[in-house]
């Protein structure tokens, strides 16, 4: 499968405004609305030109698929084909001269073969290429070497010459110079190329000789001619007697299949195993080169894979100016080395009769299908040329004709909507007529009604609703009749009923003025509790306030106690440790009388002092007991203290609590007290509002008295109206 190389323009991005993009979305909008207030034809028609375009796209896009597969493969088979046989055309060639080497190399063989049995016989003949008698072997050798090789230079006009070329005394032991050249240009002269030295160091030569292989020169260009010379080593007893040279010439090449008129771009190259270009159809100036040296090294790493196989093959590549080339080889058999026939062309060239062949079928498909629209518009609007009619009948039942009539020619769906139409123009004909002369009879005051014409479906809707508007109007009517009876009798209770709110009117003004004297002589009473519930307030706030402050100093005394309390504690230690000082100096002196005791007179002296130190010891002891009991009943006093101050805290708490109550219940009375102010105020107000009603209702009484007979007078009135109607029998 090959790839089309298809370049993509770059996309340019714009920016667009908000109003720009609102005025595009319109004109979208517009556009789609104009297509739908088209006429159907136009629709339908433009429905199924999207719809077979769409179904000629597919078509199109699976044809150039398959057709392109298949031109493809064709032109591959092709060019393919093209390769294979120039191929045949050059293994032709060098199977020639495969042959002539062969044939010399076998002879030459044997001959060395038969020499070796038989030993050399005496020199008999003279060499036609130099100036000795060589021994009748050798001259046998010579006459089939010039045979062959004359032979085969005339026979095949792409051989321009074989050679054979001896080592060093190889021919014959006596020479040791001896080569053989024959020229296709001029066969009948054996020519020699002198002594070993001349050819010995050739590449020709030496490659073939040294390797004992077959091989092939580098094109070269030499009496202007490009050859290529193949070399075939004389091996005999794994030794190397000389070389077979067969030149080619290149030139003669030309006559390969090497162009088409068809595709322009196409060429072909001979190649040897190592990618040198033998022949190029495009220009000798590539003959010599490496195909390596001519393309991208990505490029030929594609050619390679495929030489590798060792099979034909295809390859896209592409060249230094950037033309993408399709190559087909095919191996030819060289002299055992594997060339290659190559044909190309541009992948242009290639796809060519594709993208001709799907211009045609798109350019076939737009006709086709611009014929199929033209087509199916004028029948479309051939057939639906009686909706035209159909229309025309709504437009006048529109426009409130009811006699528009319409023609139906064909018995189709279109043929029954305009049947459909006309029985629907009719029928509402019918039945405005019936409702018009109803409202005609309603509008003369006859609401005993009978209908003309049968309602079905939605028209009954319209009888029923017309039927129910005369009932409710006749039924309304009725009752208007018997209200203006019933105002009539209830005017003059009216009457009565006013005089009597005018003068109930006048004893609620006497009540209120009382009243208003009662509120103020409230309120005033309210406004003195009110002050008086003030001061009160402010007294209980500045009693609270000295019990919190005596609270506080009861608080400062009960800390003093616990001071106290806690020295008289440290002091309790102190004396204890006193006493133990003292227990410890009374024992320390009886051990001092003890021991002046043992010491006798000397000791006398230290008695005495330790019985004054023990006489002091008991009285610190005394002392310091003295001390605790004062301490302790110091404690004791101070602890009852405590309590007792913590009990008058207690009170004072629960004083300032009640005081803080008593505050908030004189605070509430005075709030309370002002409310009641506002209250009465209120009240007053109100009052005031009322006698004022009370005026008024007394002045609406007056007025309602008067207007009571004048509603009298209307309701006599309409009365004489809803007899002049035509009511519904019950």
């Amino acid at each position: 499968m090959f790839f089309v190389p298809i370049r993509i323009k770059k996309i340019e991005y714009e920016t667009h405004t908000a109003s720009e993009w609102r005025e595009k979305m319109n004109k979208s909008k517009n556009a789609r609305e104009r297509f739908l207030n088209r006429k159907l034809s136009y629709k339908i028609s433009a429905a199924t030109g999207v719809l077979l375009a769409a179904l000629l796209a597919l078509l199109i896009i699976i044809s150039s698929i398959i057709s392109a597969s298949f031109l493809s493969k064709s032109i591959k088979g092709e060019f393919e084909g093209v390769a294979a046989q120039n191929g045949v055309i050059v293994q032709n060639i060098l199977t020639t001269a495969t042959n002539c080497a062969d044939i010399l190399q076998n002879y030459i063989v044997n001959k060395y073969n038969e020499r070796n049995r038989t030993g050399y016989s005496g020199r008999t003949e003279k060499s036609e290429v130099y100036d000795i008698y060589l021994q009748e072997i050798n001259k046998q050798i010579e006459e089939f070497i010039i045979s062959i090789a004359r032979t085969t230079a005339i026979s095949n006009d792409k051989i321009t010459g074989v050679g054979v070329f001896f080592e060093p005394n190889a021919f014959d032991t006596s020479i040791k110079d001896y080569t053989i050249y024959i020229s296709e240009d001029d066969p009948d002269t054996v020519q020699s190329y002198g002594a070993y030295e001349n050819y010995g160091s050739q590449d020709y030569y030496k490659d073939a000789a040294t390797s004992q292989m077959n091989s092939f020169t580098d094109p070269y260009y030499d009496h202007g001619i490009n050859m290529v010379s193949a070399s075939f080593p004389i091996v005999y007893k794994d030794k190397t007697y000389g070389v077979i040279l067969v030149d080619i010439n290149v030139d003669a090449f030309d006559d390969l299949e090497s162009s088409d008129s068809s595709y322009p771009s196409m060429y072909v190259d001979i190649l040897t195993s190592d990618s040198t270009m033998v022949y190029d159809s495009e220009s000798t100036d590539y003959v010599g080169q490496r195909l390596t040296d001519l393309i991208p090294s990505n490029e030929y790493a594609k050619i390679q894979a495929g030489i590798d196989t060792g099979k034909s093959f295809s390859v896209s590549t592409k060249k230094d100016d950037g033309t993408h080339v399709v190559r087909f080889y095919s191996p030819i058999n060289a002299c055992g080395q594997t060339w290659w026939a190559a044909s190309a062309l541009s992948q242009f060239d290639l796809i060519r009769d594709t993208i001709i062949l799907v211009a045609l079928m798109v350019v076939i498909a737009l006709i086709t299908l611009g014929l199929i629209i033209t087509i199916s518009r004028r029948l479309t609007a051939k057939y639906l040329e009686p909706i035209d009619g159909v229309v025309n009948v709504a437009n006048e039942l529109s426009n409130g004709n009811f006699s528009a009539s319409v023609n139906f020619v064909y018995e189709d769906e279109i043929g029954e909507l305009s049947k459909t139409f006309a029985d629907m123009s009719a029928r509402l004909k019918e039945t405005i007529a019936d409702i018009t002369n109803g409202l005609k009879e309603m509008a003369s005051g006859n609401f005993n009604l009978t209908t003309k014409v049968e309602h079905v479906g939605d028209f009954k809707e319209i009888e029923n609703a017309l039927t129910a508007v005369v009932v409710d109007l006749s039924k309304t009517l009725t009752e208007i009749n018997e209200a203006a009876e019933m105002v009539s009798a209830n005017a003059s209770q009216l009457s009565d009923g006013a005089q009597s709110i005018t003068e109930g009117a006048t004893d609620q003004a006497s009540s209120v003025e009382e009243l208003q004297s009662t509120i103020e002589t409230v309120t005033e009473q309210v406004n003195k509790n009110a002050e008086n519930a003030g001061s009160a307030n402010d007294m209980a706030k500045v009693v609270g306030t000295d019990i919190m402050a005596s609270n506080d100093d009861m608080q400062q005394v009960v800390q003093a106690m616990d001071t106290i309390s806690e020295a008289a504690n440290q002091i309790s230690g102190i004396i204890n440790t006193i006493n133990d000082i003292a227990s410890q100096t009374n024992l320390l002196a009886l051990n001092a009388s003890i021991e002046a005791a043992r010491a006798g007179d000397e000791g006398r002296g230290f008695a005495v002092v330790a019985t004054q130190v023990g006489n002091l010891a008991s009285q610190s002891a005394a002392a310091a007991k003295s001390s605790s009991d004062l301490i302790i009943q110091t404690l004791n006093a101070v602890e009852s203290g405590k309590k007792m101050v913590d009990r008058t805290a207690a009170k004072l708490i629960e004083s300032v609590d009640k005081t803080n109550l008593l505050v908030d219940n004189i605070d509430a009375i005075s709030k309370a007290s002002a409310e009641q102010a506002d209250a009465l105020s209120q009240i007053a107000q109100a009052a005031d509002q009322i006698a004022a009603v009370i005026q008024e209702n007394t002045a609406m009484a007056e007025e309602s008295s008067a207007s009571s007979e004048e509603l009298a007078a209307q309701a006599e009135k309409l009365k004489n109206l809803v007899g002049a109607f035509k009511l519904l029998e019950k």
